[in-house]
């Protein structure tokens, strides 16, 4: 700013100076006043003043948007400028997304499983299982490989995930075969020697491996729904398959575990041909796996347990618990999705993190202590409904839903620390609780064939769930609601 000054003089007359130029805040001075008329400004003591131009600093040159025409003004509410920033999707909606996925998934091969039923025998049927539990095992842990390659790009990984999980996968699933011949038997054509049924689990194995490795790529790029419409056009096409190959073309348990590997190895060549092209543009860092302990609990539990109980037990009495530990599973995975929502409720509000806890604690056990309940009392027309040699095992799934009864407070609890960003703790508890049910399966005498002879094991399950909700009641840090909440 410029001032002048008058000097003393006579009475009655003021002689101004020349102006004073002084920097500017930002170390410049003032352009020359006399360069450019000033503005003539009157203040009280009506002496003329000179206000100078404020002059700020120097903008940077800003490069023009790539694509726009030559000498074109560009938009300052065009879009483009947000090419290339990556778009954050909420763990917590991808987490729900894996959810769902994995409950449409096993509704679906509940269903599956129900049409295999009346198509093929009870002994055939627990044969076929194996494959595929042996399958769903395998391709459940491929996405424990996806933490070996850091944080590359979406499209990156979807290359380099079904290069790491599928040659061993495969390398599992024909050890399994070749070590357990019972595992492949039941996916031996008629007239093929018996070397093809290693390579056909070695191939399932490899198909679901990828499979879900891909799911697992897709929920870190934040593009976890199309996992849920994969599951949704899955399912379907594997019952079509399975009803062509039994139905119409009479293969019996080979045609159950066909119906199971092809449309599962085609849906991965299709996955690795689409998805490095449709995250191609994805920003690095996306890759999001989930818990390691987590997802070994959950195939442990849903998986292991029915291979090491037809294992030991045989084909007919297995064939009649697995059908009875899938209507268990699916009603497992359906309070676990209920759960997820717990964690976008507390991110959105977390200040209310005290009511939406009491509030999913509430829906929790009002949904489905009375699906547990209808469950347990529907229990043997339920399984009969799949065929006469399945209703012996209605005693059975009560057992299993009474354990649930108990698993729901475990399932709140895991939610609650999830949402609060501890959940590795009870990861922890759900994996411990995964093998105290597995060594209880294992250690079981076999003293008769028959599934009276496995309400053991659903007891023992009922002891184990008994056992972690306890614990999970009494630590204190259980209660405890108001921590602070990471932001996403």
């Amino acid at each position: 700013m410029s001032r002048r000054q008058s000097a003393p003089t006579a009475p009655g007359e003021v002689v101004l100076q020349p102006a004073i130029v002084r920097p500017d805040v930002f170390g410049r001075t003032h352009p020359d006043p006399r360069a450019d008329p000033p503005t003539v400004v009157l203040d009280p003591s009506r002496a003329r003043t000179e206000e100078l131009q404020q002059v700020g600093p120097e903008t940077p040159h800003i490069p023009t948007i790539a694509g726009a025409p030559q000498g074109a003004a560009p938009d300052p509410d065009s879009e483009a400028d947000t090419d290339g920033i990556p778009v954050v999707a909420h763990p917590a909606d991808d987490g729900r997304a894996m959810a769902l996925r994995a409950l449409l998934g096993s509704a679906g091969a509940l269903v599956g499983w129900l049409v295999a039923a009346h198509l093929v025998p009870p002994g055939a049927l627990g044969g076929a299982q194996l494959a595929v539990s042996l399958f769903l095992l395998v391709g459940g842990l491929a996405p424990l490989a996806l933490g070996l390659f850091g944080s590359p790009r979406p499209g990156r990984l979807a290359w380099l995930a079904p290069a790491a999980v599928l040659p061993v996968a495969a390398a599992v699933g024909a050890a399994c075969g070749l070590a357990l011949p019972r595992l492949a038997a039941g996916s031996v054509l008629p007239g093929l020697p018996p070397i093809v049924g290693p390579l056909l689990v070695a191939a399932g194995c490899a198909g679901w491996a990828v499979l879900f490795a891909h799911d697992a790529v897709l929920a870190g790029a934040g593009k976890a729904r199309w996992t849920v419409w994969r599951t949704v056009v899955l399912a379907p096409v594997q019952i079509g398959a399975l009803v062509a190959l039994c139905a119409v073309a009479g293969l019996g348990a080979p045609g159950v575990v066909l119906s199971w590997l092809g449309p599962a190895v085609l849906c991965a060549v299709l996955g690795a041909a689409v998805l490095p092209v449709l995250l191609r543009r994805g920003p690095a860092g996306a890759s999001r796996g989930q818990a390691a302990l987590g997802v070994v609990g959950a195939a442990l539990l849903h998986h292991l347990v029915p291979i090491v109980v037809t294992v030991r037990f045989g084909p007919e009495t297995g064939a009649a618990f697995f059908v009875a530990w899938q209507v268990f599973v699916v009603v497992d995975l359906a309070a676990a999705y209920t759960v997820h929502a717990l964690s976008g409720a507390v991110a959105r509000e977390p200040r209310r993190t005290d009511a939406l806890v009491a509030r999913a604690r509430k829906r929790l056990f009002i949904v489905f202590l009375p699906v547990i309940a209808l469950g347990a009392g529907l229990a043997g027309p339920l399984l009969a409904a799949f065929g006469a040699a399945y209703g012996e095992a209605g005693d059975l799934l009560r057992l299993m839903l009474l354990g649930l009864a108990f698993r729901l407070v475990v399932a709140h609890e895991v939610g609650v620390r999830q949402a609060l960003g501890h959940g590795l703790g009870f990861d922890r508890l759900q994996l411990f609780s995964a093998v105290l049910v597995l060594v209880v399966a294992i250690a079981l005498p076999v003293t008769a064939v028959g599934v009276t002879e496995l309400r053991l094991v659903a007891i023992g399950y009922i002891i184990v769930q008994v056992a972690c909700a306890a614990a999970v009641l009494v630590i204190p840090a259980v209660r405890r609601t108001d921590v602070e909440v990471r932001a996403p």
